[in-house]
């Protein structure tokens, strides 16, 4: 493992841990702290950019390559919609589920990414993805369902 590497695994357990604080943050409603997880989480697009010029230089393949795309996109959407635009998507279904989408995608691309570092690496970045979907569980745990027709 290199350098890269080792940033690229750190980073990825870093932006699964900072969802989680975000979902936490949001559902204590504080949300000074909630935009410091955010502010944070985004920043991670600098390193990852940088590891991902050094996986595109040094010849990596295509799917890792593919894989860590769908992560920068992700980041970067965030960046526009919540950081540039400030706009209130997550309300709205039509906009809202391209996003979630998307944001697995993101999520599972980083595993895959570190399981082709290492196993070990792999199983950390997995591990902290179930911190994610741990915290999901308790945004919503308790939340009443809304009627599907205040959804849109």
């Amino acid at each position: 493992m290199d350098i890269f590497d080792l940033v690229f695994v750190l980073c990825a357990v870093a932006f699964n841990l900072l969802i989680v604080g975000v979902f936490i943050t949001t559902k204590q409603a504080r949300p000074k702290l909630r935009q410091i997880f955010g502010v944070a989480f985004v920043s991670l697009g600098i390193p990852l950019a940088v590891v991902f010029a050094d996986y595109l230089f040094s010849n990596r393949d295509l799917g890792t390559l593919v894989a860590f795309g769908f992560v920068l996109l992700y980041i970067a959407i965030e960046l526009l919609l919540d950081y540039i635009l400030k706009v209130d998507f997550r309300h709205k279904p039509i906009a809202h589920v391209p996003y979630i989408i998307l944001e697995y995608i993101a999520l599972f691309s980083l595993i895959r990414i570190a399981f082709s570092i290492d196993r070990t690496w792999g199983w950390m970045v997995s591990l902290s993805f179930w911190a994610v979907i741990a915290g999901l569980i308790y945004l919503y745990w308790g939340q009443e369902k809304q009627p599907a027709h205040t959804l849109r």
